[in-house]
């Protein structure tokens, strides 16, 4: 049975007054319109995430690949030879730290181990298997601020990633940011009534692609629903 086949009243039996209260506000206490607002919320979310599957892994890919090639030109404690490119298995110190002292990288590593149990034949973990693990906060973290870290890894190497880049550098890391905060909303369930902002960020994530290069953009671009969905808000 669909959502549109149930009584308004009955299915906010299961969603708390809590979780509600932001869609009948919205409606002016209609509760039947603030239903449709929470289907409409709950498909925006679905379109957002989508997007967001596209940006996530041109970003982390775009970033991945400079940062192989800095860390492998990284010499170790001891000077005697370098750091491997597979920067998730053999960090650099700097990476180490801006990674929350290699919290981040561990809890991917973990992740990543667990999951190979599955595999057959079994082999070991990889670079791209931590990869894939890591999370969108971690980017965002990469990205340069006042940290002098952060900056040294952007001149040394992050920069690459962003060949088209039209703005300052802090510019992008607040994009990320902004977007990341959006992608926190829809992990959480949490209302997308704030449309303006949600097109904002659909503007952010195609300039962030278009930084990296115009294909991603353009496949974005090309296959996001966020626009036809919130044209699509019920009123």
């Amino acid at each position: 049975m669909t959502t549109a086949a149930v009584a308004p009243l009955s299915i906010t039996r299961w969603i708390s007054p809590a979780r509600f209260a932001p869609y009948e506000r919205a409606a002016s206490g209609n509760v039947r319109h603030a239903v449709r607002l929470y289907d409409w919320n709950r498909e925006l979310s679905g379109a957002v995430y989508e997007l967001l599957h596209m940006f996530e892994v041109a970003l982390r890919n775009a970033m991945d690949e400079q940062l192989c090639v800095w860390n492998a030109q990284q010499p170790r404690s001891h000077g005697m030879d370098l750091h491997s490119g597979a920067w998730l298995l053999d960090p650099a110190p700097l990476l180490n730290r801006l990674t929350r002292n290699g919290q981040d990288i561990h809890k991917a590593r973990r992740r990543a181990t667990a999951s190979s149990q599955s595999w057959q034949p079994v082999r070991q973990v990889t670079h791209s298997d931590v990869l894939a693990q890591l999370s969108l906060g971690t980017w965002r973290y990469l990205l340069p601020n006042r940290d002098a870290g952060r900056q040294h890894l952007w001149d040394g190497a992050l920069r690459h990633a962003f060949p088209n880049l039209g703005a300052p550098p802090r510019v992008l890391t607040a994009k990320v940011h902004d977007i990341h905060l959006l992608r926190n909303r829809v992990a959480h369930l949490e209302p997308l009534l704030r449309t303006q902002v949600v097109r904002a960020r659909l503007t952010d994530v195609l300039t962030v692609l278009r930084a990296i290069d115009t294909v991603p953009e353009q496949w974005a671009a090309g296959h996001q629903r966020v626009s036809q969905v919130l044209k699509a808000r019920p009123h």
